[in-house]
């Protein structure tokens, strides 16, 4: 086997054993072998085939035998059985052992590859150290550990336990687990040093993806095995939004607070953790997400006890999640998003959007093109890349998607975006590979309502690597007078300053936004505060359901030209009490492209959805627009004062009910068919058709009959439908509509399949496989476009729709 054929671990490890420079063990590449010394014990054989745990052992055995530990080569046993009773009976084996001066043991181990190491570790810690323990002639210290294949020198990771405390796994359970992260030097006692910023016992900045996933599946585990509990998931991402602030708060060789400390290898109690991670959460609260300084929150200890508060600072205390996000955030933010899936149970209007569908959104509303186009024009740092906001953003999938994509954007084509001095100073500031998406903090902003859903997206965003700064609890449809006054980009803009005058657009706008992307809920009713709020903040009906305030809401946030994608029910497409909201979108927005999507898109809603892309439109544009709008209006204003003539008692008079019916349907009919017919509203609904037998009836029924239509709510709708036809067939608007059938995945309440993807291709970075489902991805997924042979809507969208 040559050298070529090993993987990037296993050559990690090979260097590693190396670099040690102990006689203790030695491999051989081409054989694949590895051999241990003549002088260690064992009561196997002494050459070993190339494994992952092999190469685990290996590299702990020359560690103990090096300059780091200074254990003698004839102190290891490797390998050692040891019988249970008879002759004859079953023997359990030690990883290895180590022997003080005298022969005995002094330190019994047990070593695991890095992916079992968390997924394997109570069940190991408890029969195969603390169960095969007293055959050993009891050992001093039992350790779990493994190694890493990462850093440039190899480190112990290891969970060290005082045996001659704590005979039996339960002892150690009851008492918490008290343990030292450190193996001692030398035969010297454990020392509980506690994790220091800086300190000789850092937090450690390299957590793989296993090490996260064992964590997120543990706490599936103990929290959530029965069900999706809210109440549970709130109060621990409170406990990581604690210990997002220990970790950026904690000063240079300063204790962090979030750790269960130690006294002579005794634990603190869990009453003692919870208030000091409780303390936690209650500052990052007033730093991260109070807006009003009468604004408190805690963690609940009647619904997260203080146990499973002492449990979560175990498992998470000694990895940062914060300097950890900033180098690998896909693996913490990975890790995250499995809590957040397990955990969180979708109320009703609070669906989560799938990341396949995100990622589409993303890619096809030209995000990377338009933060190239903002980079090449700005001319100071505050408009160096777009601003985007999502004003419903819930858990912040579509801000996550689009920091990935403006920094891969930009770091992909370093050279070019770094040409001149201004455009290099800021690419060292705001994306360096230490914070690479340090640029989201002022550019990125969210709304969400409801706390959970805030402080998620909070938690979310730092750790995928930042942006969190303008995450806020806040309403989508509040006036912008009632948002923070410190945030700066959602205040009104100025008369002088309007793309569209008051005269023509009465609201107010704050029009700082490049890019709007959002999923909002549907059909929320709005607090009757909000919809009183809504007569003077919006200028649609203050009937109008939430999504269609929410289109509204996006005009006034964005700049001229400014980009929109956005989820949207199918009835404000086509249902007759969205007409209102049509027109607004056709008068404020150039259209770009319309994706049909299935059913059952989200979890417990059938609700046929679609993809809506367009563009803010220029002053001029809206200008135009109105003055078409208007004569066209006007035109069926005419059409409507004569027929309402005919209703008159001058006109009727003397006239038959069929005469009556033919000379309102006369006047009618350049804008109404011959089949028409309204629905009157009320407590006795009716339908009221334009033709009617009026053989032996009165005029005056008749007349009653045509009045009562022209006040219904149809008719009004219908007579805006027809101008804007009038409009459309002055100024046509065309854009592709696409429907499509599968989208990468289907979901149910049990688990998530995979299905294929007619949105967008999708390729794993490392396997070069194509990837359906980017919740089922193993690894980074790079989006694949095809414009010369188009085969996904994606694909579709690049070569047909252009942006100015």
């Amino acid at each position: 086997m040559t050298t070529n054929a090993y993987t990037e671990d296993q050559n990690w490890y090979f260097d590693a054993i190396a670099s040690l420079s102990s006689s203790a063990v030695s491999v051989d590449q081409e054989t694949g072998i590895v051999t241990y010394d003549g002088s260690i014990k064992s009561d196997e054989s002494r050459a070993k085939l190339i494994t992952p745990e092999e190469l685990v052992h290996a590299t702990v055995i020359g560690l103990l035998c090096s300059d780091a530990y200074n254990y003698p080569v004839e102190a290891i046993g490797h390998e050692m059985h040891y019988m249970h009773g008879s002759r004859g009976s079953n023997a359990d084996e030690v990883d290895v052992v180590l022997y003080d001066q005298n022969g005995l043991p002094f330190a019994l181990f047990e070593l695991k590859p890095p992916h079992d190491f968390e997924r394997e570790k109570n069940r190991a810690i408890e029969f195969q150290l603390f169960g095969t323990a007293p055959l050993t002639g009891s050992p001093k210290l039992l350790v779990y550990a493994t190694v890493q294949p990462r850093g440039a020198n190899p480190e112990l990771k290891s969970i060290c336990i005082d045996y001659t405390k704590y005979k039996t796994f339960q002892e150690w359970q009851d008492s918490h687990e008290p343990h030292a992260i450190n193996f001692p030097k030398e035969y010297r006692d454990l020392s509980y040093q506690p994790i220091t910023n800086g300190g000789e016992n850092p937090l450690e900045l390299n957590g793989t993806l296993a090490d996260f996933r064992s964590i997120a599946l543990a706490f599936h585990n103990e929290f959530f095995s029965e069900h999706p509990d809210n109440t549970i998931y709130v109060n621990l991402v409170k406990c990581l939004l604690a210990k997002i602030y220990d970790e950026r708060t904690t000063k240079n060789g300063e204790e962090y607070r979030f750790q269960v400390l130690q006294n002579g290898g005794q634990p603190e109690t869990a009453v003692d953790v919870f208030a000091r991670v409780d303390q936690l959460y209650k500052e990052a609260y007033r730093r991260y997400i109070a807006s009003d300084e009468s604004d408190q929150d805690e963690i609940n200890n009647r619904e997260f006890p203080e146990e499973r508060v002492k449990t979560v600072v175990q498992r998470l205390q000694c990895l940062s999640i914060t300097m950890g996000a900033a180098k690998n955030g896909d693996v913490i933010g990975t890790f995250f998003e499995e809590i957040l899936r397990t955990g969180f149970k979708q109320d009703r209007g609070m669906y989560f959007t799938h990341d396949n569908l995100a990622r589409f959104m993303v890619e096809a509303v030209g995000l990377s093109e338009l933060t190239s186009k903002v980079w090449k024009s700005s001319n100071r740092p505050e408009n160096r890349l777009p601003y985007i906001i999502d004003p419903a953003c819930g858990s912040g999938t579509f801000l996550l998607h689009c920091m990935r994509n403006v920094t891969d954007t930009i770091r992909h084509s370093a050279e070019s975006f770094a040409a001149d001095r201004d455009s290099e100073e800021f690419f060292k500031t705001h994306l360096a590979d230490e914070r690479p998406n340090a640029w989201a903090e002022r550019f990125i902003y969210g709304f969400d309502p409801k706390f959970v859903m805030a402080i998620t997206a909070k938690v979310n965003m730092v750790l995928h690597g930042d942006g969190s700064a303008h995450i806020l609890k806040e309403d989508a449809f509040g006036p912008f007078a009632s948002y923070p006054v410190d945030q700066v980009m959602l205040r009104p803009r100025n008369p002088d300053q309007r793309s569209v005058s008051g005269a023509r657009y009465q609201a107010d706008m704050c029009e700082t936004f490049d890019l709007v992307v959002s999923n909002p809920p549907f059909a929320v009713k709005l607090t009757p505060e909000a919809r009183t709020k809504s007569k003077s903040t919006f200028t649609l009906p203050e009937t109008t359901p939430s999504e269609g305030l929410f289109i509204e809401r996006c005009f006034q946030l964005l700049k001229p030209g400014g980009r929109l994608a956005v989820i949207v029910p199918e009835s404000l497409l086509n249902g007759k009490e969205m007409m209102a909201t049509r027109i607004f979108l056709y008068r404020m927005f150039d259209i770009k492209a319309l994706v049909s999507m299935p059913r059952n898109l989200f979890i417990d809603t059938p609700t046929k959805t679609s993809i809506l892309f367009a563009q803010k439109k220029m002053q001029n544009e809206i200008a135009s627009w109105d003055k078409k709008w208007q004569t066209a209006h006007s035109l069926a204003d005419g059409y409507v004062a004569a027929a309402r003539k005919t209703l008159h008692k001058k006109f009727y008079k003397n006239r038959t009910a069929e005469e009556i019916a033919e000379a309102f349907a006369t006047a009618l009919a350049p804008m109404i068919p011959d089949n028409f017919w309204v629905v009157k509203g009320g407590k006795n609904k009716s339908v009221l058709p334009l033709s009617v037998d009026w053989k032996n009836r009165s005029a005056t029924e008749a007349v009653d009959h045509y009045k009562s239509m022209l006040k219904t709510s149809d008719f009004e709708r219908f007579r805006d439908q027809y101008a804007l036809q009038t409009v459309a067939a002055d100024d046509p608007c065309y854009f592709p509509v696409y429907e499509v059938d599968e989208v990468g995945y289907k979901l149910s309440k049990r688990r998530e399949r995979q299905r294929p993807n007619q949105l967008l291709r999708l390729r794993g970075r490392e396997t070069n496989r194509d990837v359906n489902n980017l919740h089922l991805a193993d690894e980074e997924c790079d989006t694949v476009i095809d414009r010369n042979n188009p085969q996904t809507v994606l694909d579709e969208i690049q070569s047909e729709v252009s942006w100015s």
